[in-house]
């Protein structure tokens, strides 16, 4: 069986974003960073290698959980990292 590739495979994370993450982000649901430059600031400047492995791996720090891939394991690895990219 062939594996199963989210919104077919898209790379435009804003697309992503909007059909995944934006209630999350948008709420500041389970400590999830608003769009807003102070809440990223900090996590920005930890570099772009850190913000992929949270994202794709999950990460549960002071401020709350992030989910592996969103919630969505049928993202890739490039299709988490274009929507990071563009958030």
């Amino acid at each position: 069986a062939q594996a199963q590739v989210a919104y077919d495979g898209t790379m435009d994370g804003k697309f992503i974003y909007d059909k995944l993450c934006t209630t999350r982000h948008t709420g500041g649901v389970a400590g999830a960073p608003k769009l807003e430059k102070a809440a990223w600031t900090a996590r920005i400047a930890q570099g772009n290698d850190t913000l992929y492995k949270h994202a794709i791996e999950g990460y549960t720090g002071p401020a709350g959980v992030m989910p592996a891939r969103g919630g969505n394991p049928s993202l890739s690895d490039d299709q988490v990292k274009a929507t990071v990219d563009w958030m």
